[in-house]
């Protein structure tokens, strides 16, 4: 049986260096357990360490994608009871192929009432948004947060409001993006204006940042000594300027979370994330075909788009 996969055997940008190819299915190693994929979405961190940004701890050859739904079709002697459970096969190869090999104790066991448009896209956003508002608390805090229009700004932005928030303001580059903030009780800043986004960060007393640049420069000069700028991404490419009258800047990703962390806590993670999941608005999906991963591509970097790309392995 052939094993159709989207591999990059050497770093550059994804349009230039990924190309989709078939190898055999080797038998299933002893203790693993191997997932038919159903869909996997597409996410900057799927992309960005194909350009080798982050070469010094990820080197090609290697199947893309990190997360993804799929069905356990084999599984070692320990876990036999995942045979034809829905699963998402993390903290292994890549997910973007049409069969996974993962251990079973990072495999998380998906809910039967959670379908797999939401499953697929429960791990890279929505961890990290859960982790930083345990982190940092935003209850009763009136809470900034930069690239709202990104699934992780927008479940941050919904989850500082379940947790308690004053109020969420959300600066966002697209005008597409304005109406669904709005529906969400988030309030909508353009990035583009400077003279706004610092009058909302100087009453900010936490702000989420995944942008960097100029704009998280402008933010960290505008807020207080006292208040909490979290920078957890550089979507512009560019580092910020860090201001001596403003906050010390704190730094989260998700992978320092990961370092020595057993599975107990980890499938307890997800645990407590379904219910919230379950309640919250992620963009509405457009499927496309394995073999059309560049049209997905091409969708994934149009700005202010609307649906979230994912490739389908049916």
């Amino acid at each position: 049986m052939k094993n159709w996969a989207l591999w990059y055997r050497t770093f550059g940008e994804p349009e230039g260096v990924v190309r989709l190819e078939a190898n055999e299915l080797e038998p299933l190693k002893p203790g693993l357990i191997r997932v038919r994929m159903s869909i996997s979405p597409i996410n900057p961190s799927d992309l960005i360490p194909m350009t080798g940004a982050y070469g010094h701890r990820v080197r090609p050859p290697l199947v893309a994608g990190y997360e993804g739904v799929g069905t356990v079709t084999e599984a070692a002697a320990s876990a036999p009871h995942l045979v034809g459970k829905r699963v998402l096969p993390l903290r292994g190869i890549g997910t973007w192929q049409h069969h996974v090999d993962c251990d079973p104790a990072w495999a998380v066991p998906v809910p039967d009432d959670i379908d797999d448009h939401l499953a697929a896209r429960a791990y890279i956003n929505p961890l990290a948004a859960f982790l930083m508002t345990r982190m940092w608390n935003p209850a009763g805090k009136r809470v900034l947060v930069t690239a709202a229009g990104s699934t992780c700004a927008g479940l941050l932005a919904q989850w500082a409001l379940t947790l308690g928030a004053r109020e969420v303001i959300g600066i966002h580059r697209s005008p597409e993006h304005r109406p669904l903030l709005r529906r969400h009780g988030i309030t909508p800043i353009e990035a583009s204006d400077a003279v706004e986004v610092a009058m909302q960060a100087r009453g900010a007393d936490l702000a989420f940042d995944a942008v960097g640049g100029t704009l998280a420069s402008g933010v960290l000069d505008a807020m207080r000594k006292g208040a909490l700028f979290v920078s957890y991404g550089l979507l512009s490419a560019a580092m910020y300027s860090v201001s001596e009258r403003g906050p010390t800047p704190s730094r989260f990703h998700v992978r320092d979370q990961l370092e020595g962390l057993a599975p107990a806590p980890w499938q307890q993670w997800f645990l407590e994330m379904w219910p919230l999941l379950r309640q919250s608005y992620l963009p509405e999906i457009r499927s496309f075909p394995m073999a059309d991963w560049r049209e997905a591509l091409t969708l994934f970097r149009t700005p202010g788009r609307r649906f979230k790309p994912v490739l389908s392995f049916a």
